[in-house]
């Protein structure tokens, strides 16, 4: 079954941009985000890690942050409106905070047909609060770290 694009990066949604500096930005994972493995990438793969790579929405494509530290911050259970639970104990919550350092920019490109990126260091724009922040597709992942596969 086939999705479309804005259901694909819906997907691929890890946690959202809470802090922008040009040389740290700090994002909130989403409660759902994966703890240690994340399968929905393409291939089971380690999230998160340390010295990893997410992508954040920016205006020119994908800046490609890499993973400095991760964090858990201890709060209140986030209330949803119009739902009251009088027996819930407030008890801690975990949120996960990662701070990535700017590493470029992904710029996806089609020809024939073919999507492809590329990748080119340094940032001419920046995210801004709020961006997505997405796990890699394989094809992102190969165009950032330049491993390039030739069939035959």
């Amino acid at each position: 079954m086939n999705s479309f694009p804005i259901e694909q990066g819906e997907q691929l949604r890890v946690g959202t941009v809470d802090f922008v500096s040009p040389n740290e930005i700090r994002a909130l994972l989403d409660i759902d985000s994966p703890d240690s493995v994340a399968l929905n990438a393409g291939t089971p793969r380690n999230f998160p890690r340390v010295n990893s790579y997410v992508l954040v929405s920016c205006d020119n494509g994908y800046l490609v942050g890499q993973i400095e530290w991760l964090a858990v911050e201890h709060s209140p259970y986030p209330k949803q409106r119009d739902i009251q639970d009088f027996g819930l104990v407030n008890l801690p919550f975990p949120r996960k905070k990662i701070s990535l350092n700017p590493v470029g920019n992904l710029k996806r490109f089609s020809k024939d047909g073919t999507d492809y990126f590329i990748f080119q260091r340094g940032s001419e724009s920046f995210p801004s609060i709020g961006s997505a922040i997405l796990l890699p597709t394989d094809l992102q992942l190969r165009s950032i770290v330049g491993l390039v596969i030739i069939d035959g």
